[in-house]
């Protein structure tokens, strides 16, 4: 009776050659991130939206009420000159 010899592979590691990815874990994996991306979008459009309205709110903000927060008008500027995207 042949004896057969199985070697287990640890936990990520892949047969084959070494270094290269199994073309089907790499799609799998980019369509993972693209759903994620998909389903994440909403959220990130709100979250575009608070930071926008937080900035204008912000810049109506008078020297007073900058003061009692700490901020300089400096402070203000750089935050409000940001494009939506920028946290």
């Amino acid at each position: 009776m042949a004896s057969s010899s199985t070697t287990t592979q640890p936990a990520g590691q892949f047969s084959g050659r070494p270094g290269l990815f199994p073309l089907g874990q790499v799609l799998a994996s980019f369509t993972v991130s693209a759903v994620k991306a998909v389903f994440n979008f909403p959220s990130l459009l709100v979250e575009w939206q608070k930071r926008d309205e937080m900035r204008n709110h912000l810049a109506q903000m008078d020297a007073r009420m900058l003061q009692d927060m700490g901020l300089t008008e400096t402070d203000v500027r750089r935050e409000i000159e940001k494009p939506f995207w920028i946290s």
